[in-house]
């Protein structure tokens, strides 16, 4: 080929077709939904089986790094192939928008009688060989006038060629940020926390402002907001930005459950490299958001081929509270389609890293209330709610709550009142209605009497308080239910009593309360739930909306 002449960008420019570079934005859309597939698929297929089969050893834990990495792999794959798609659309649009503006500024100059060249200079029209050396003829007010034309027409020019190329140039810097090798040299790739800062970055090399979330103060707004979207758009959201989808209450479970999955690995890896550290936090408490995560993390992957019920939907997720013990509220079957929903609050001294004990505990509720609608097909959910931040008080020394009073409860009660909310959202957004019960445990119950008597309460069904140390309030009836649904137990030796009614509220036992006693025949603090008992079939009954075994309410 011969040698090429400098680049004319105004040519360029009037033929370009933004068609190619949306096509190709198309294409790495769908690339990355299709590694967004393969992952899931990798869980609940390879990884998840495994996991279930307690495979053990050293060849199990080279195997397990391994198929980390590769579900790594596609996240990284996932997040910058809609990065590029997002770039590639940008662009496009950018120069789309240039080149209308060009064209624009030329018909102007046509209309005025002026021309433009091949190069991009507007003319003014030819002068005969007469007025070629007639100075008045050169400067009279009309052809001082169409100069002034010309003047501002070339602005207008050049400011479209100057906007396409710094399109052009701003995308061409934002792509040099990704992964280019991340198909072909897999070995050498960085961390998901990485891709998202990348990903940050690369929208500022585009200028792009912020993008609009919700503000997560309204469930109906934030569903609203989500059924806008395209579903190119819902994909780009949920790859590019999954720590702020993650969060908002109203969305459908998957969707959540997708885009914290992603926010986690990426907060946990950017935890593992230091990319994540720094702010002058002290270095245990990393260390111990690091650990919480992990463990995590690990309980989901072991849940990984569940199906059906027993699916595990991650609908929120945080380190960032105090101390690192975080916060994660997890439902078990899909509260969305499910024809019982019961939410559990735990109490004191629960943290992200005690989620496999709250998973047995849903579990448990599950399958207590499948037995009692045995032979009904219906559907059950059954969520841990650890929305706040739980005393850190020990359990043995449970009574001492004047240390915390009701502030850790007041200051999660209209986030339990908002997520009650976002669940009916989400249901009525699939035509579902589902009996809805609120259980609660411990300094639980304190928060949950917060939120039940705030605002507009929380719209559930039944709400059972188990071993409350009081509800912040005096009556069941304050509340915002009716008092017969709403039940209490206790078991004979749970010292939790020694506390109870003294500083965070009435006695919830006790006849003045009002509201249903359910019968409890296990023993301690933290034996409600344990198998055949009365005490845990009394839940199931409640959840599945049958009235539970009652005793007669205490007089003291």
């Amino acid at each position: 080929m011969g040698e090429t002449g400098p680049v004319n960008l105004y040519e360029l420019l009037l033929r370009f077709d933004p068609t190619g570079l949306h096509d190709a934005a198309k294409a790495w859309r769908a690339l990355s939904n299709g590694a967004q597939a393969a992952d899931s698929r990798h869980r609940n297929q390879v990884n998840g089986p495994l996991r279930k089969g307690n495979w053990e050893g050293e060849d199990a834990q080279k195997a397990f790094y391994t198929l980390g990495r590769t579900e790594q792999i596609l996240e990284i794959v996932r997040v910058e192939s809609a990065a590029v798609a997002l770039t590639l659309d940008t662009v496009a649009d950018r120069m789309y928008q240039a080149q209308t503006n060009l064209k624009n500024a030329v018909h102007r100059v046509e209309e005025w009688g002026l021309t433009v060249g091949a190069d991009g200079i507007v003319n003014l029209p030819a002068l005969s060989k007469g007025e070629q050396n007639d100075p008045e003829a050169r400067s009279n007010p009309e052809r001082k006038a169409l100069a002034d034309l010309c003047t501002q027409a070339q602005g207008r020019i050049n400011k479209a060629l100057a906007d396409a190329k710094e399109a052009s140039d701003k995308g061409d810097h934002a792509l040099g940020r990704l992964d280019a090798d991340i198909l072909t040299r897999p070995r050498t790739f960085g961390s998901t926390a990485e891709t998202a800062t990348d990903v940050k970055n690369v929208a500022k090399d585009l200028g792009l402002a912020d993008p609009y979330v919700p503000d997560n103060k309204d469930p109906q707004k934030s569903a609203d907001w989500w059924k806008s979207l395209t579903p190119e758009q819902q994909s780009s959201y949920l790859a590019l930005y999954p720590d702020k989808v993650g969060q908002l209450d109203g969305l459908p479970s998957a969707v959540r459950d997708e885009a914290n999955r992603l926010a986690l690995d990426q907060e946990l890896d950017g935890l593992r490299s230091g990319t994540a550290r720094g702010s002058g936090i002290d270095e245990g408490e990393w260390n111990i958001r690091e650990q919480n995560l992990m463990k995590l993390k690990e309980q989901l992957d072991q849940h990984d081929s569940a199906v059906g019920d027993k699916q595990l939907f991650l609908l929120s997720c945080d380190s960032k509270s105090y101390g690192g013990d975080g916060k994660a509220v997890i439902a078990m079957g899909n509260p969305d389609t499910a024809d019982h929903t019961a939410v559990l609050v735990p109490g004191t001294g629960t943290t992200i890293a005690g989620t496999g004990g709250q998973l047995e505990r849903v579990n448990s509720m599950q399958e207590a209330a499948k037995e009692e609608s045995k032979g009904t097909n219906q559907k059950v959910s059954v969520i841990s709610w650890l929305g706040y931040d739980a005393p850190e008080i020990p359990v043995v020394q449970e009574a001492n709550f004047g240390v915390v009073g009701t502030t850790r409860a007041e200051d999660g009660a209209a986030a339990l009142r908002q997520f009650t909310q976002g669940t009916r959202v989400a249901q009525d957004g699939v035509g579902n209605h589902s009996h809805l019960s609120v259980f609660s445990h411990s300094y639980g119950t304190t928060l949950v009497g917060a939120a039940a008597a705030g605002g507009q309460g929380l719209g559930a069904d039944d709400i059972v308080a188990v071993a409350s140390p009081g509800m912040t309030v005096q009556r069941a009836d304050q509340l915002h239910i009716d008092p017969n649904h709403f039940w209490t137990g206790r078991a004979a030796d749970d010292n939790i009593k020694i506390a109870t009614g003294l500083i965070l509220g009435d006695d919830p036992m006790n006849t003045p309360f009002g509201g249903q006693n359910f019968q409890v025949d296990t023993s301690g603090h933290s034996g409600y739930w344990d198998a055949g008992s009365k005490s845990l079939d009394n839940q199931g009954r409640i959840i599945v909306g049958k009235p539970p075994a009652t005793v007669p309410k205490n007089h003291d």
